[in-house]
């Protein structure tokens, strides 16, 4: 039964790939933001690896272990009703067995999908080789298939974050989406670029559903739409702004002494419903 419910999941989720509106995905970092987040609304919810190595103490960039990611991932996944897909950064190894790997760890954790990179922390080669980065996404998807699990790999391509933003790097970006979406990818995530220009662009040139990174100067969802973004995310937005608001209060209570900063908030027997045991 868990298995099915696991299969019927990845299986709404993909097909909300292939909805005409955008896919939104906000990203939880810990089990309390998943359910707000779930609560919301929203159809589902993407974990964030920047927001969940941060609220246990490592920088981001793969610092956090993979246990240490599928163990918040699986708490998230146990907690809610909704399909959870994780940020599990590049894989946790350069070889396509360590994705393959990854992505088995995934679904034992209950993701119904999972963000794949291809950026290296190599200066001098800040992405994988074409061929290394292909074949680590067939790994994946060969390892879900074999899971009997219709699980979305969304193919992460950074030249725009790690390299630049020239012609050279939009061309590479939709060589290396489109290789992935053949190997087994069901969705394209090109971060780093906000211009409508570049991002119809890749919509048009790229043959599967594109995600794009929501940031400060991205257009809003209805442009996206317009545009033919299939799917977008948040990456850790909303667990850097909870840090802020953190940091904003910290400065009110030590410069003014004033507590209007819990004004509006959840209150203890709020968050105590939300996180108390289901009915």
């Amino acid at each position: 039964m868990v298995q099915d419910d696991l299969k019927s999941k990845a299986e709404a989720f993909h097909k909300l790939h292939t909805d005409p509106k955008v896919l939104v995905l906000p990203n939880a970092w810990d089990v309390a933001s998943a359910l707000i987040l779930a609560e919301a609304g929203f159809p589902a919810i993407a974990s964030t690896s920047a927001g969940v190595a941060f609220s246990r103490g490592f920088p981001d960039g793969e610092a956090i272990s993979r246990d240490e990611m599928l163990d918040e991932v699986a708490k998230m996944t146990a907690r809610v009703d909704i399909p959870v897909t994780a940020d599990l950064e590049a894989g946790y190894g350069a070889n396509p067995e360590d994705v393959a790997e990854t992505v088995r760890r995934a679904i034992d954790a209950g993701a119904v999908g999972a963000n794949i990179e291809d950026g290296t922390t190599d200066g001098d080669e800040p992405l994988f080789d074409f061929t290394l980065g292909v074949e680590r996404i067939q790994a994946g998807r060969e390892a879900a298939d074999e899971a009997g699990i219709p699980f979305v790999i969304n193919a992460r391509t950074d030249g725009f974050i790690r390299i630049g933003r020239d012609a050279a790097v939009l061309d590479d970006a939709i060589k290396r989406a489109n290789a992935y979406y053949k190997a087994g990818a069901r969705s394209l995530f090109i971060p780093g670029v906000a211009d409508g220009q570049t991002i119809g662009r890749l919509a048009a040139d790229i043959g599967g559903p594109i995600n794009i990174l929501a940031g400060p100067k991205t257009p809003p969802v209805a442009e996206l739409e317009a545009l033919g973004v299939a799917r977008l995310s948040v990456g850790g937005s909303i667990a850097r702004a909870a840090y802020t608001l953190a940091r904003q209060a910290a400065e009110e209570l030590r410069d003014l002494g004033t507590y209007q900063y819990t004004e509006d908030t959840y209150s203890n027997r709020d968050l105590n419903k939300l996180l108390g045991p289901d009915d």
